[in-house]
């Protein structure tokens, strides 16, 4: 096996999405392999991306690899293999669904700290793989699904590639972008963080913080919050639309074309951005007039909120609410840790998790 134009590391519901809408959207000769260690599950996928590529008449193609994601290098060793020009990373050690259920003292305790506190879980994995791309050398452009609000954060912080993650932001910018009128979308720019997923999932009334910010063309939208209040997300479900809006991105940047997107944490910034997507490269692609230090700044006041926080420094700072929620199990999980450390700290992570039935 050699020369896949696409490596997708991750067997779960986030990738079945991006693998049957590649099977239909597909509009010049792709090459997918999906890698995990779960062989009926690939061997599925697979086969149902073959059979949609068919149904379709797309020129679209399936292939699976073992992916051993224990270690940076043998993560490596499947890279080498598949030589791809795209890695996406979409396995991580935390399910976000699982925390969402209150049926256990770890996710009480996620949703009293702020989904932030589980970076280290999201972190570890593609912590791994972009280090096995580093090392590999080649021009690859290397996207995180895995809180990559928060993570591409981190892999930044390390000095590892990260060109953007998928989905979040795409989430709500797809959805305003359904509200005006087609000839219209193409100027839509929106800025968004993980944290209105969280807002999104409440009742339209029930919504606080401040909410995401949008244009269309020149002109910003004076209410959004108003606007979008009808919107109220599920959970699983809303991969149908965030694994969606990795298509079109990854196809970009595996040379099909450049096209407008809207992305989580490019090039390791926090939060969502609109941006430009062409053969391996990410810019952004702001409205008129906003500098990126001001699009940035505010992406950063909604950390607190989510509860985590990477310094220029390169440590990972949790909120005080997260601070005070872990510091009743754990101080010293309370205290963060360095990029340097995902590793222990996602171990430590892991012994509370399994201390509270998580």
């Amino acid at each position: 096996m050699a020369n896949s134009d696409i490596l997708i590391i991750g067997t779960g519901y986030f990738a079945e999405i991006m693998i049957s809408d590649l099977a239909a959207t597909a509009r010049a000769p792709v090459r997918v392999t999906i890698g995990g260690r779960n062989r009926e599950r690939m061997t599925w996928l697979a086969q149902a991306g073959n059979a949609r590529a068919a149904i379709f008449g797309t020129p679209a193609t399936f292939d699976t690899l073992a992916v051993d994601q224990s270690s940076a290098e043998t993560v490596g060793e499947a890279i080498a293999a598949a030589a791809p020009g795209v890695v996406v990373q979409s396995a991580s050690l935390q399910s976000p669904w699982k925390v969402d259920r209150m049926d256990s003292a770890w996710s009480k305790l996620v949703a009293e700290a702020g989904f932030g506190m589980t970076i280290a879980f999201h972190a570890l994995l593609p912590s791994r793989s972009s280090r096995a791309v580093k090392a590999g050398g080649a021009d690859i452009a290397f996207v995180n699904t895995c809180y990559p609000d928060g993570v591409n954060q981190v892999l930044a912080a390390s000095g590892l590639p990260i060109t953007c993650g998928v989905g979040n932001i795409g989430i709500f910018s797809s959805i305003i972008e359904a509200l005006v009128p087609p000839e219209q979308r193409a100027s839509v720019r929106v800025l968004g963080h993980h944290q209105h997923l969280v807002q999104w999932r409440k009742p339209g009334t029930e919504r606080t913080g401040a909410p995401v910010r949008a244009w269309i063309g020149r002109e910003e939208v004076e209410d959004v919050d108003g606007w979008t209040r009808h919107v109220q997300l599920p959970y699983r479900d809303l991969n149908a639309i965030s694994g969606a809006a990795a298509v079109p991105v990854l196809l970009a940047l595996a040379g099909h074309g450049e096209i407008r997107a809207h992305v989580p944490g490019p090039a390791g910034l926090p939060g969502g951005y609109p941006v430009r997507v062409d053969r391996g490269r990410v810019t952004l692609d702001l409205p008129d007039g906003m500098a990126e230090e001001e699009a940035v700044a505010w992406n950063r006041g909604f950390e607190a909120a989510d509860g985590v926080s990477v310094t220029a420094d390169g440590r990972v700072v949790y909120s005080e609410a997260a601070r005070r929620a872990l510091s009743a199990y754990s101080p010293d999980l309370a205290a963060g840790f360095q990029v340097s450390e995902v590793e222990a700290a996602a171990a430590a992570l892991g012994e509370l998790r399994a201390r509270l039935g998580g």
